[in-house]
């Protein structure tokens, strides 16, 4: 998993338009990457430019080695982990999100970035729930995962019903924002939204056409502060509003 120039301007984005700060965790320990080729790199120096001035790409890389702790830090983070089900990158804390939550590990982060894990865990709302118990209250998940052209890659492409039908509707959290990040250097500046399915009653419309290359999920979603009771099943929105409207 790796942070390219792209990614790494829509984090600092999220970041600094919510004034997050606190302890964060990376799933997986993301390596950096930064700049690459002229659209992406246009876009990084312009995101930098305007929430870090002053701050240059070569401050933003661990000095030691090509992990991102530094990039996390200068963004803003008091302290930074790194979470996965192996040591074989050094990750701060050895932990399968499929698997049973130490205590110690609950309601212990502000803030957890998914930087493309979970779509590799065949227990997936196993992990999602995980998070969940990770973060404080009012804590945020912000998520870059595959949603698009990313055949054999993982076992899901995650889409903002995802984001809309478990993380708002069933566990009450709330979307901060929610759209698709086309990967391809060429389209970095393309970001095409989507509309609320449980606003419309209907699966989630795009606002313009997608590009080819590889579609990234961009999304951050906020706990809620007080516990709310969320339901142990997950149903997709659309359908849910046609039971509701059946049933009247």
């Amino acid at each position: 998993m790796a942070l390219p120039d792209t990614l790494a301007a829509r984090l600092i984005e999220t970041v600094k338009e919510n004034d997050l700060s606190g302890k964060i965790a990376m799933l997986g320990r993301q390596r950096w990457v930064g700049k690459r080729r002229k659209r992406s790199a246009a876009l990084f120096e312009s995101v930098l430019a305007e929430h870090l001035p002053g701050v240059t790409e070569d401050e933003l890389a661990n000095p030691d080695d090509e992990y991102s702790e530094t990039f996390f830090k200068k963004i803003g983070f008091s302290s930074v982990d790194s979470i996965d089900v192996s040591d074989f990158e050094n990750a701060s804390i050895v932990q399968d999100l499929a698997g049973k939550l130490p205590r110690k590990l609950e309601r212990k982060f502000d803030v957890i970035y998914d930087g493309g894990t979970c779509e590799h865990i065949f227990d997936l709302p196993t992990a999602y729930r995980n998070i969940h118990k990770m973060l404080k209250p009012s804590g945020v998940l912000i998520g870059h995962s595959p949603c698009n052209n990313w055949i054999n890659h993982s076992f899901y492409q995650i889409n903002q019903e995802m984001v809309f039908g478990f993380w708002e509707k069933t566990m009450g959290y709330e979307v901060l924002h929610c759209s698709l990040q086309p990967l391809m250097p060429m389209y970095a500046h393309k970001v095409v939204t989507t509309t609320n399915p449980n606003e419309t009653g209907k699966r989630p419309r795009l606002s313009g056409d997608l590009p080819g290359g590889g579609i990234i999920l961009n999304y951050a979603v906020r706990k809620p502060k007080r516990a709310t009771k969320s339901g142990d099943k997950v149903y997709q929105t659309d359908y849910q509003n046609r039971w509701e409207i059946a049933a009247q």
